[in-house]
Parts: structure tokens; sequence; C-alpha cells
């Protein structure tokens, strides 16, 4: 399983380096509308989870997709 952050850096196209708990739409121009359904999409496939529509707008960085996995018990 990998983690959250490589996850993310490979739906925006930047070097997992750049990614962490704050990258969101607000800090990365590259985290668009469409690369937020991306990632959630991916975390989704990743982690073997389907969020739900109030889940997945709730996540707004890498920080509040964490705390949603770990709410589904998934450590990422």
């Amino acid at each position: 399983m990998r983690a959250l952050e490589e996850l993310v850096a490979d739906v925006l196209g930047v070097p997992v380096a750049e990614v962490d708990e704050e990258t969101g739409p607000a800090t990365a121009g590259q985290w668009t509308s469409l690369r937020h359904v991306r990632i959630i999409a991916a975390a989704g496939r990743e982690y073997g989870l389907r969020l739900t529509p109030r889940q997945a707008r709730s996540c707004r960085s890498v920080g509040d997709l964490r705390a949603v996995l770990r709410t589904e018990g998934i450590s990422a």
C-alpha cells in the first residue's frame, strides 16, 4: 500500500517532497476540481474504500483526507 503523500503526488504530477498535510487546493495550484475527484478515486482504489460525497467534499487537504481515512479504520 502506497503512502497517501505518494498517491497525491502522482495525481498532481509533483514530487512527493512537495506534498504534506497542508497540501490542498489552497496551497497547490495543481489541485483542481478534476484532480480532487481523481485523488478521491485513487484513494478509494488504493485503500479499498468508497468515500461518501460528504466525505469527499470534506477533504480539502492531505490532512483532511488522512483524517477521513482514519475514521474508516485505515492508516495511510
